[in-house]
């Protein structure tokens, strides 16, 4: 069972988001219980401070507090009025040494005051307090109380501001990763689509535009061993080519001398062992004429950059079929009409056009013969009566040496060469058997891209 690949770009957005993301959760608590403490420090002074203006005012009042003394006193949180709301106005106590109230603010309630309290800070029943005792010698204390109410709003939206802006960076962080992590997938895409082009055909370097500096050692172990690649085919074809040029010339002489050697034989054993020898010399020619497309075919021969009427080849090669037709072979040949345009290599389109007529006179045994059809605007159907091939015969029948078992004559080659010179011209070949419509039959259909 094959394991599932890691995700380059899941793997990378973990790796750089996670961190963040906990960096910002951290510095957002961090902010929070820090903004938290240094503002209620700040707070606690400004209490602080407004009990000891409170306590020396009281101080320096007329003693016993008289009513008018107590209407100036309240009249110091007077402003508050204006400036807040009921809920976030400040409330107080005077108390003497008893701890006895004698004077207190207009909102401060019973309600209100703590149950426990003692110099210093406290904080009970939604409020922040803080208890002062003169240091005169009076005997007096005050009690000053703010409510929380406003403490935690103003903490509240420090904090949220705080936070939305950690959440804004977090957005634009993880927003600018995903962009770039997807430019850098698209880019290492492109480059395998690049790597996945190359075949034996195109071994030149991979394209470098959409690499990156990381990889550049991979590719450049790529280019190296397509290189070493392609010198081994090159000279692989190479071998191929000569051999089949060198031995064109000698097989042709033999085959000269053994058909003078048959014409002279007049003991018939012998002519026949001759007429033996000639056949084999004949099926080497083929076969050596095979290996030649071959070689063209693998050699890149496909396309050219300027475009031919296909047409006036098709009638050519259809012509010279009527002459190589056995007179026990019926035949039905429909001619093109008119022109078609492309940049298909004639010479590519020959060899495709041959190579599937030889094809269908080596296998035509049956009284339907053999049928060219090219009147379709660019395309061709070949088809020859025979025996039905099975679903693996058709699935295997363009592969190299692959050839029908019951035959002796081929070598399981020209399908393979029609195969790969239509890979190189853009064409289609399709397969059928038996034909449609009947229980017969091959029919192979050549489909050519137009310009």
């Amino acid at each position: 069972m094959t394991k599932n690949p890691k995700s380059l770009f899941r793997t990378l957005l973990k790796s750089i988001l996670l961190p963040s993301t906990v960096a910002v959760v951290v510095g957002g608590l961090f902010v929070f219980f820090t903004v938290k403490e240094e503002y209620g420090e700040i707070l606690d002074i400004g209490l602080t401070n407004q009990a000891y203006l409170l306590l020396d005012l009281m101080e320096q009042a007329p003693a016993p507090l008289d009513e008018q003394a107590s209407e100036k006193i309240s009249d110091l949180l007077a402003f508050q009025d204006e400036t807040h709301d009921p809920d976030e106005r400040t409330v107080f106590w005077l108390l003497n040494e008893r701890g006895e109230v004698l004077q207190r603010s207009p909102l401060a309630e019973d309600g209100i005051y703590p149950a426990e309290i003692q110099e210093g800070f406290t904080t009970a029943n939604a409020y922040r307090f803080r208890m002062l005792n003169a240091s005169s010698g009076s005997g007096l204390s005050i009690v000053v109380g703010e409510p929380l109410h406003e403490r935690n709003e103003a903490i509240r939206d420090i904090i949220v501001g705080v936070l939305l802006g950690f959440l804004a960076l977090v957005a634009i962080v993880w927003l600018a990763t995903i962009i770039s992590l997807r430019r850098s997938v698209t880019s290492i895409g492109k480059l395998s689509e690049n790597i996945a082009d190359k075949s034996e055909r195109d071994l030149t370097p991979i394209d470098r535009s959409h690499s990156f500096e990381e990889i550049e050692p991979a590719i450049d172990t790529l280019d190296e061993l397509m290189q070493r690649l392609n010198t081994a085919i090159v000279a692989e074809r190479e071998f191929a080519t000569v051999a089949a040029h060198e031995l064109r010339t000698p097989v042709a002489i033999c085959l000269a001398h053994v058909q003078r050697l048959k014409a002279t034989l007049e003991d018939p054993k012998a002519a026949d062992r001759a007429a033996s020898i000639e056949q084999g010399l004949k099926r080497l020619t083929r076969l050596i004429e095979r290996l030649l497309q071959l070689s063209r075919a693998q050699s890149g021969l496909g396309t050219n950059a300027e475009s031919s009427d296909l047409n006036e080849v098709t009638t050519l090669l259809l012509d010279e079929l009527k002459g190589r037709l056995p007179s026990d072979c019926t035949a039905k040949i429909y001619a093109p009409e008119g022109t078609f345009e492309s940049n298909i290599d004639p010479d590519a389109f020959g060899i495709i056009l041959n190579n599937l007529f030889d094809n269908a006179l080596k296998y035509c045994d049956g009284p339907a013969g053999i049928t060219v059809d090219a009147r379709t605007y660019g395309e061709i159907s070949i088809s020859n009566d025979c025996e039905p091939l099975s679903d693996g015969d058709i699935a295997v029948v363009t592969e190299r040496f692959v050839r029908k078992s019951n035959l002796a004559e081929g070598y399981g080659l020209g399908l393979s060469i029609v195969q790969a010179l239509c890979e190189q011209t853009g064409s289609t070949l399709t397969i059928e058997s038996p034909v449609s419509g009947g229980h017969r039959g091959f029919k192979a259909t050549l489909k050519f891209p137009k310009d």
